[in-house]
């Protein structure tokens, strides 16, 4: 990309800037716009890509590059390249450069069949469709592109060597002993000691949440859950026959005052719930929520159930309950299935030795043993950096979506009520939306993730929860623009 000819340039309102290799090609950029000079030149160029003047594998210059031949500072060039990455138009390769990502040419969205709203898991294949003509704000998984960078730095190529032996040898039902030390390692370094007997394997966040209902509660047993809070945990816990009571979230952790309430009065038995980058809302508890928490549990022996699917996307270093109890009331849950992949099916729970073994016996009668071959992927990134390489940039890519969503998002009179972390956006619809909107917008090809579906009795709901990293694309507002107009229903 090399610029017009101009000794002034810089000083002057518009830049026309010639794209090398494609004749004269022109982005017109203005100086004095509202707009900053990042925004116009991704959404310049972005226009060229969806239109295929601009291909799919070309690259683009540097950011250094761009700058010093444009006189466009480096941070301008930087954020407009990483809002290109957001809409999933362009990818940044390790020691290669950025290159344009040009999707296959979308027909227009088509209707989609409206699932029964009390079935959670009709939602849930809905949002798991793999569809070029559907739109999926509400999707909880990345897509496919944006795991792209975590299996870079020679990952495939050192797990390919290893393959054969594993493929050939016995899976422990425990899991691999030097994944869990990796493991225990991850959660040293946030204050949560454990040992690696301490550590099981499972085969994502689901089964994990599936050991400890199947374990440790029996069916008429009441258990809490919050309220909004994991819209496919509610069908898991009735499909025990568990009694669910919910717990109101809050932006600084579950409402303590109900929680006190409701085990003098229910006499609960476990407390499934998400401290850390909550989903849906993207809240993360205050210290001095879980420390209260944790002595309410104390005192009514209440088992906490710490699901921290989405904790590795926080950049600061929020407080754990698992940091504060060390395993004493809580078994934690983690999981890396969400942020490498959902072909890749690796999560793990810490607890006590005790409950570690009891945990392992329901693995052994219900699912035999794990998989070493995905452990062993799972490895493979731990032990060379790359997974944290990985979070780095997504953490960073998120962010330039979320900034990208919520401002959509406000303009179109939504209210944002979430965190600065984590992929999700809950945001409740302007005054006058239609009650029924994520059903009318399935009628236009878009999966919204209404409110009511993330309440435990599904409650209505005015709010609706967006993945960033799946609402970059411009037909989303405009679907909701028309719907929220009265039109096109």
């Amino acid at each position: 990309m090399a610029q017009q000819p101009s000794p002034t340039a810089s000083n002057q309102p518009a830049l026309r800037l010639v794209l090398g290799g494609h004749g004269r090609l022109f982005l017109e950029i203005d100086r004095e716009a509202a707009e900053p000079l990042a925004g116009q030149i991704a959404s310049k160029l972005a226009a060229l890509i969806r239109a295929g003047t601009l291909t799919h594998g070309t690259k683009l210059p540097s950011i250094r590059t761009m700058a010093k031949r444009t006189g466009i500072g480096v941070y301008s060039v930087a954020e407009a390249y990483a809002r290109l990455a957001a809409m999933g138009l362009a990818i940044s390769r390790a020691g290669s450069g950025v290159y344009v990502v040009r999707p296959a040419d979308l027909p227009p969205p088509t209707p989609l069949p409206t699932p029964d709203p009390a079935m959670a898991e009709g939602v849930a294949m809905a949002m798991l469709e793999v569809r070029d003509d559907v739109l999926c704000p509400g999707g909880g998984v990345l897509p496919a592109a944006w795991t792209e960078g975590a299996w870079q730095g020679g990952v495939l190529s050192r797990f390919h060597r290893s393959l054969p032996a594993h493929l050939r040898g016995a899976s422990s039902p425990q899991g691999g002993v030097a994944v869990r030390q990796h493991v225990c390692q991850r959660l040293a370094a946030r204050g949560i000691a454990v040992r690696p007997e301490s550590v099981l394997m499972t085969a994502g966040g689901t089964q994990a949440l599936q050991l400890v209902a199947q374990t440790f509660l029996s069916p008429g047993d009441t258990v809490l859950v919050e309220d909004p809070g994991y819209f496919m945990l509610f069908p898991m816990l009735r499909q025990r026959g568990l009694r669910m009571v919910p717990v109101a979230r809050r932006p600084d952790g579950p409402c303590l005052d109900t929680l006190e309430r409701v085990c003098r009065e229910e006499r609960p038995r476990a407390f499934f719930l998400q401290p850390v980058l909550h989903n849906p809302t993207g809240s993360t508890a205050s210290a001095a929520n879980l420390h209260r928490l944790l002595r309410i549990a104390e005192l009514h022996q209440l088992l906490l159930v710490e699901d921290d699917a989405h904790g590795d996307l926080h950049g600061g270093e929020p407080v754990r309950l698992m940091q504060l109890d060390g395993g004493a009331q809580v078994i934690h849950v983690g999981s890396f299935t969400k942020l490498i992949g959902q072909g890749t099916r690796v999560g793990f729970l810490a607890a006590s030795a005790e409950r570690v073994q009891a945990l392992l016996r329901t693995k052994i009668v219900t699912a035999l043993t794990g998989s070493s071959v995905e452990e062993q992927l799972i490895l493979e990134m731990l032990s060379s950096g790359q997974y944290r390489r990985h979070l780095d940039m997504l953490r960073a890519r998120l962010s330039t979506a979320r900034r990208l969503v919520t401002e959509r998002l406000r303009g179109l009179g939504f209210t944002i009520t979430s965190s600065d972390d984590g992929m999700f956006v809950w945001a409740e619809a302007p005054a006058g939306a239609p009650e029924d909107l994520p059903f009318l917008a399935r009628r236009h090809g878009l999966v919204l993730a209404g409110g009511s579906l993330f309440r435990p009795n599904g409650q209505p709901s005015r709010h609706m929860r967006f993945n960033v990293s799946r609402s970059t694309d411009p037909r989303i507002a405009e679907v909701l623009s028309t719907l929220l107009r009265g039109e096109g229903a």
